[in-house]
């Protein structure tokens, strides 16, 4: 198999690094979102392939991707939303209108080879504009997030107190499910310097008995919290992939989320290892949280299937299946050019 000399432009995955060392790349990590210029920074004729990463807003991407052509294969990938399907707030609608701008641009300049995106929906639209468009989701390390022995209480965890993450809807979730079932858990792990850092603390001074807060865990603490908890509440309004979501499975946890693009549609509906409420339907959310939790105190067999399922699920995307997904694309995008 022939060597692939691959630039990986403000994208490091350990897992997917290693896994393609072993198909034969050598790959270097560049940084645009710290430095402007990429050029400036790397010997691009060194690489057969550049894989740019977009995380940032559209109007930041590095312009010697989108305004220079680099005389190298350059996939352009989306790790962050390339439309925003369920816009609620200005700020969402201005992003797609930049988004549809510098899509319009892509279409005619032909500034890069091939884009990548991370869900079916965003997959589908872009093929119907008739982009050059490879789908391949993230993957989840199933050797480090895996099933452990389960609390014995039932534990809810949410994660990232975004607005886009559903973090508002908490003011109604918590109580009406802690009113029906008011001895499960919610671990809320909010991240370091919050914004919402006062509310959460309400929220734990309020059901003191139910509620944890977490700024920060180390990667072994967060894992052991995954693998002994029941459930991940996942209230996205939008998403471009959501990780979070496999690194639950694979760790034996079912999914309450919104039938929204990204993992709630590509993973969890696909396989039914979780609720899919209607966007956004919060009682459908609240039903669905009481449901496992039911299941769980009545039925712990069923529920201990489910569990298994989740597992099973996950390990259909560990990084080294994921790899292939990448592997494929990148040769495929190098014999096209």
């Amino acid at each position: 198999m022939v060597n692939i000399k691959l630039l990986l432009v403000n994208y490091v995955e350990k897992s997917l690094i290693v896994e393609l060392n072993k198909k034969g790349y050598e790959i270097v990590v560049a940084n645009t979102r710290e430095k402007t210029h990429l050029v400036s920074e790397v010997d691009l004729k060194k690489f057969d392939l550049i894989y740019f990463a977009k995380f940032t807003p559209p109007q930041w991407d590095d312009v010697n991707i989108l305004f220079n052509k680099l005389k190298r294969p350059v996939i352009y990938a989306f790790h962050s939303n390339a439309i925003i399907f369920n816009p609620f707030r200005f700020h969402n609608y201005v992003h797609n209108a930049i988004s549809l701008i510098k899509l319009s641009y892509m279409k005619i300049a032909k500034p890069v080879s091939a884009l990548h995106v991370l869900n079916t929906s965003e997959y589908k639209l872009l093929k119907l504009f008739g982009f050059n468009c490879y789908y391949s989701p993230l993957g989840v390390d199933t050797k480090q997030f895996k099933p452990g022995v389960k609390s014995t209480r039932f534990t809810i965890i949410f994660m990232n107190p975004r607005y886009q993450k559903g973090v508002d809807m908490l003011t109604k979730i918590v109580p009406k499910v802690l009113r029906k079932a008011p001895d499960l858990k919610f671990l809320f792990l909010v991240g370091r310097g919050s914004f919402l850092r006062e509310y959460f603390d309400f929220l734990k001074k309020s059901f003191r008995d139910n509620v944890e807060v977490y700024e920060y865990l180390p990667q072994r603490r967060l894992r052991e919290l995954f693998s002994s908890s029941h459930l991940l509440l996942f209230p996205s309004r939008y998403e471009t992939f959501g990780i979070v979501v496999l690194e639950a499975l694979s760790s034996g946890m079912p999914i309450v989320c919104y039938n929204i693009s990204g993992a709630p549609k590509d993973v969890v509906k696909k396989y039914g290892v979780g609720t899919v409420a209607n966007p956004f339907n919060i009682d459908e959310i609240i039903d669905g949280i009481l449901y496992y939790y039911q299941l769980w105190k009545n039925s712990a067999g069923d529920f201990r299937r489910l569990s298994e399922t989740c597992r099973k699920v996950a390990l259909k995307y560990d990084w080294s299946i994921i790899a292939s997904m990448f592997d494929n694309m990148f040769r495929t995008v190098l014999l096209q050019n």
